[in-house]
């Protein structure tokens, strides 16, 4: 027998907790079925994503309320520089007075962490473009560079900024034939080209990387902010 609560549909309130679980922000603009929750001391703070669904089933709700909070927390790790990360608290069912579905997965909470305040407005219609994957481009670039700055290993955030910059420039674009050999000494063992074999010495100095060496990562960490640095220039004109 199918379960009643899998093949119901109906609309669903979704409840987020942040990571770090205070965001400092000037201010917040909301939009009907996504909603940034907040409280103040006189200073305002993000504490928790909403979400409404349309009328879904119970599976369905979840995974629709995920994506959305995970674009919120795209936007927001974005335009704070900090790495936001959201889980689910609940879900619950909207409708007349009866019995409410409740859904709960476990969460940790996390420290303040210190930023400028910003604005984050959700009804500006190129982050609503991303909320409503209008922009699906811009909606990747946004979540590979939230994974760039929530890493803390210098070649995850490589990988990830450069995604950013790759999915924007054509192969030929000068960036990308410039740093473009640091994402491939990043993916072999060991150069087997002459080009490649060339770029890597000017790179590390010898033609492979070893991730133990602290001379690598140090060479690396040069490359590193100007990925960076190239990514947020890429999304910031977007935004």
């Amino acid at each position: 027998m199918k379960n009643d609560l899998a093949i119901k549909k109906c609309k669903w309130n979704a409840i987020f907790n942040l990571k770090p679980s205070r965001i400092i922000v000037a201010k917040v603009n909301s939009l009907p079925d996504v909603k940034l929750r907040t409280d103040s001391d006189g200073t305002t703070f993000i504490t928790s994503i909403e979400i409404t669904t349309p009328e879904l089933s119970f599976l369905d709700a979840i995974k629709h309320s995920e994506e959305k909070a995970n674009r919120c927390a795209d936007i927001i790790s974005f335009i704070t520089g900090l790495p936001v990360s959201c889980t689910l608290r609940q879900i619950n069912e909207i409708g007349p007075a009866g019995t409410v579905r409740t859904g709960a997965v476990p969460f940790t909470g996390g420290a303040d962490l210190a930023c400028m305040p910003q604005e984050v407005d959700l009804t500006a219609p190129r982050i609503y473009d991303v909320l409503y994957n209008k922009n699906k481009k811009l909606a990747r670039q946004l979540s590979h560079y939230r994974r760039g700055i929530s890493s803390s290993d210098v070649i995850q955030k490589i990988r990830e900024f450069y995604q950013v910059v790759e999915d924007e420039y054509s192969k030929h674009h000068p960036f990308i034939e410039k740093y473009k050999y640091v994402r491939i000494l990043l993916s072999h063992p060991e150069m087997d080209r002459e080009r490649s074999k060339a770029e890597a010495k000017k790179i590390v100095g010898k033609e492979y990387f070893d991730p133990s060496s602290p001379q690598d990562m140090a060479a690396l960490e040069i490359h590193l902010k100007q990925i960076k640095d190239e990514a947020e220039r890429i999304i910031k004109s977007k935004i």
